[in-house]
C-alpha cells in the first residue's frame, strides 16, 4: 500500500532554479568562499514529476570516501521516467565536496588549520546547522534551509569507513518520535536492508543527524549504510538502485512493481567486538552469519607468524559489520554483532 503523504512540491522554490513540471534542473549551491577565491559548492539534481506530489530528498557522501553513494544516487536519478513521477526528488551527490576531493571523512585541510573551531568537525551531525557557524555548521545550513527542511522523505545513503563494510544496513530515528518513526521503519524494509537498526542511544539515533532533525519534524527519514568506503562496486550499486526503486514505489511517486528484497531484520544494537592484541587479522566468519556466544570470529597472529589471539563472540546473533583491512591493533573492531529488537 502507498505512503503518498502530500503534494508539498507545488510550494516548493529552490535558489537560482526555475522547476517546470515534467524536466530536470541541475545547479550548484554555493556555501562559503575559500582561501584561495573559489567557493565550495553542492551539487543538485531536481527531478520534477509531471504530477504533483511529496517532496523526497536523495543525499550521498556525506563523508568523502563514501563513493559508492555517489554512483548509486546518480544512476537512481537516470532511471527515473519524469512522465510518471509524482512530486519532486531533490538529489545531492556529494553533500560534503571539500571531504570528497581527498576521499576522507572530513574535509581535512581546514581541520588540520584550526581543529579548536571544527568541533563538531562532521557535517552530518551539525543540524540544522548555522549560518555563522564553523563549516561544517555552514554546510549542514545551507543544505537544510535550501532542501532538506522541504522534504516529506529522506534518505541519507552512507557507506562505513574505509576498511569496514555492513551487510546493507538501515537506520531509523528514535521510536519515541511515534508515527515517523513507524513509516520510517516501512520505507527501511522496502528499501530492502538486511538489517534495520531501530536504536535509542548511539551515533545512529544523534540529535543533530538529519533523518533524526527531519523525523522530530515529522517527515519519514531514515540513513542506509551499502559497501564498503573508498570503493565502487556494481553490485552494491545494483542492489542499492533496487531498493531505491521500490523506496519511491512504497511511498506512491511511482507506480506499482515494487519486488521484495532483503532479510529486513530489526535488531536495537550491535556489539562491537575488537582486537585485544595487535597484528594480522584472520576473520573466520562473514557478513550476514549467526554465531553463537564463544564462536570464535577471527585470530591474530604477530608478525612472527604465532596465534597471539581467538576472538570470541560474546553473544549469539548475527554479523552485521566486518572489519576488511587484514592489519589490526589493539582495541580495533573486528566484528559487530546485531541484538534482535
Amino acid at each position: 500500500m502507498a505512503m503518498l503523504r502530500s503534494e508539498s512540491d507545488t510550494k516548493l522554490e529552490i535558489p537560482y532554479l526555475r522547476l517546470v513540471r515534467g524536466e530536470r534542473g541541475q545547479i550548484r549551491l554555493r556555501v562559503l568562499e575559500l582561501a584561495d577565491g573559489s567557493w565550495m559548492e553542492i551539487p543538485l539534481i531536481v527531478l520534477r514529476g509531471a504530477k504533483p506530489g511529496p517532496v523526497f530528498y536523495l543525499g550521498a557522501a556525506f563523508h568523502g570516501d563514501e563513493i559508492n553513494g555517489v554512483e548509486l544516487v546518480n544512476r537512481f536519478a537516470k532511471s527515473i521516467d519524469l512522465r510518471d513521477l509524482c512530486g519532486t526528488i531533490l538529489i545531492v551527490p556529494v553533500q560534503n565536496p571539500l571531504a570528497f576531493q581527498v576521499q576522507h571523512r572530513y574535509f581535512i585541510g581546514h581541520f588540520l588549520k584550526s581543529p579548536l573551531d571544527q568541533s563538531p568537525a562532521d557535517p552530518w551531525i551539525s543540524f540544522p546547522g548555522d549560518a555563522n557557524g564553523n563549516m561544517a555548521s555552514q554546510l549542514s545550513h545551507t543544505l537544510f534551509e535550501n532542501l532538506i527542511k522541504h522534504a516529506d522523505y529522506l534518505i541519507d545513503v552512507h557507506t562505513p569507513t574505509t576498511g569496514g563494510r555492513y551487510a546493507p544496513f538501515a537506520f531509523l530515528p528514535p521510536r519515541e518520535i511515534g508515527i515517523a518513526a513507524e513509516e520510517a521503519e516501512e520505507v527501511a524494509k522496502a528499501f530492502g536492508a538486511d538489517f534495520i537498526l531501530s536504536a535509542e542511544q548511539g551515533i545512529y539515533v544523534h540529535e543533530q543527524s538529519p533523518h533524526v532533525v527531519m523525523g522530530r519534524r515529522g517527515a519519514v527519514a531514515i540513513g542506509v549504510e551499502v559497501g564498503e568506503g573508498g570503493r565502487l562496486e556494481e553490485e552494491v550499486t545494483a542492489r542499492g538502485l533496487r531498493g531505491l526503486s521500490n523506496v519511491i514505489r512504497k511511498i506512491g511517486m511511482l507506480g506499482e512493481g515494487a519486488s521484495a528484497v532483503g532479510q529486513r531484520i530489526v535488531i536495537s544494537s550491535m556489539t562491537i567486538v575488537r582486537a585485544r592484541r595487535g597484528g594480522l587479522l584472520h576473520r573466520t566468519v562473514g557478513l550476514n552469519d549467526e554465531v553463537v556466544e564463544g564462536q570464535v570470529v577471527a585470530t591474530i597472529t604477530d608478525v612472527f607468524g604465532e596465534i597471539v589471539d581467538e576472538i570470541r563472540a560474546p553473544h549469539a546473533g548475527p554479523i552485521v559489520r566486518i572489519a576488511t583491512f587484514p592489519v589490526v591493533s589493539s582495541s580495533e573492531r573486528v566484528v559487530q554483532i546485531g541484538v534482535a529488537r
